[in-house]
């Protein structure tokens, strides 16, 4: 359903080589709805939604950037422009406005600067020993990350966020930095969220499936559930992954001669998340797609017991959505596990931190 607020978009992918310092040249790597060239999606149309999105995704190894784009359907306000997706390697640029996702629009696709901070660096999965109260290295970023799962400390990039499959930790952006220390996070985490609203929570659906192939509700027979002051159910369908020209012989691999595609894959993430304060998470749902028949993402946050079934993927979200705030903001946890080459496109529903503060999160 297309409603008179929403706008037209460029809906299409292409790539191309990256240069030698690992960029690439907007004027000879595009693509838009009625262009014909050879870096055009042959299936390059136009969508409508509430706002437009473009996607930049690099493979240095490979000298491959990939870039998309289509419609997004209740994105956060306060999110337009571009910025960095967690990592270096992930751009993602949002715009409201008619076939604003171009060039011109979004300044080439360049992320804006931000300020950062710096932050303990460490992975105990990786074999490092991770100190309670100091930090064993640092590194920069615009926000701070810690995983108490195994314990990793680290940087984000870009707008912070929840940190795909980060189910059990906390992000921060205090600007006198190490905010991520493991004793000063998990004290905070343990008094102000788990601890909180214990007696005010919801049943949820707790499962997390892939599949080459799309689901239908007979997958949450094998659910089990779990309790959070909100539920959630993410899906994606896609993932930008890079491959071999047909005209690349088996012994050949220089960059040119790959190409970037995006291929189906199924993820259903569901589960219950709990935070420190509730201004930060809007209830609601965010759709990412190419045209209406083709959805890339849809990602929901319900408040009432066992909301996330799987037919709230499908129930009409274009209309009488939720009024999404800078104050009050969409959450979720999504997936973080990314394959050589391939970018997981569940990267579309943020936790976005428009303040300097700690934000901790619990989900299971």
């Amino acid at each position: 359903m297309v409603t008179s607020t929403d706008v037209e978009c460029h809906s299409c992918l292409t790539s191309c080589k990256m240069s030698k310092d690992n960029t690439f040249d907007p004027g000879f790597c595009d693509c838009h709805s009625n262009n014909n060239t050879e870096d055009s999606y042959e299936n390059a149309t136009t969508c409508a939604g509430s706002q437009c999105f473009v996607k930049v995704e690099y493979f240095p190894d490979e000298s491959i950037a990939i870039l998309q784009k289509g419609c997004v359907q209740n994105l956060p306000q306060g999110v337009n422009s571009c910025h960095y997706a967690g990592q270096l390697e992930s751009v993602h640029c949002y715009c409201q406005g008619h076939l604003c996702n171009n060039k011109g629009e979004l300044n080439s696709y360049t992320p804006i600067s931000l300020p950062t901070v710096e932050c303990c660096e460490c992975s105990k999965p990786g074999g490092d020993i991770c100190p309670e109260d100091t930090c064993l290295r640092s590194c920069t970023g615009n926000y701070c990350l810690i995983d108490f799962d195994g314990v990793e400390q680290g940087c984000g990039m870009g707008l912070p966020r929840l940190q795909n499959f980060l189910l059990h930790g906390c992000i921060c952006t205090k600007p006198s930095g190490m905010c991520n220390q493991l004793n000063t996070s998990r004290n905070y985490q343990i008094q102000q969220v788990i601890a909180r609203r214990v007696d005010d929570q919801n049943y949820c659906y707790s499962l997390h499936q892939r599949s080459d192939k799309p689901f239908d509700k007979e997958i949450f027979r094998i659910a089990d559930t779990c309790e959070g002051h909100y539920c959630f159910i993410s899906l994606t369908t896609s993932e930008m992954v890079i491959e071999m020209s047909n005209n690349t012989s088996e012994h050949q691999s220089t960059a040119i001669n790959y190409k970037g595609v995006a291929r189906p894959k199924y993820e259903l993430l569901a589960g219950c998340l709990k935070v420190d304060d509730d201004k930060k998470v809007s209830v609601g749902c965010t759709s990412e797609y190419l045209t209406k028949e083709t959805p890339l993402s849809k990602h929901c946050i319900c408040d009432s017991h066992l909301c996330n079934y799987f037919d709230k993927l499908h129930e009409e979200s274009f209309d009488d959505s939720p009024d999404i705030t800078a104050n009050a903001l969409s959450s979720s946890v999504l997936h973080d596990e990314t394959e050589p080459v391939a970018h997981l496109q569940s990267q579309l529903l943020y936790h976005y931190i428009f303040m300097l503060s700690t934000v901790c999160y619990f989900c299971t």
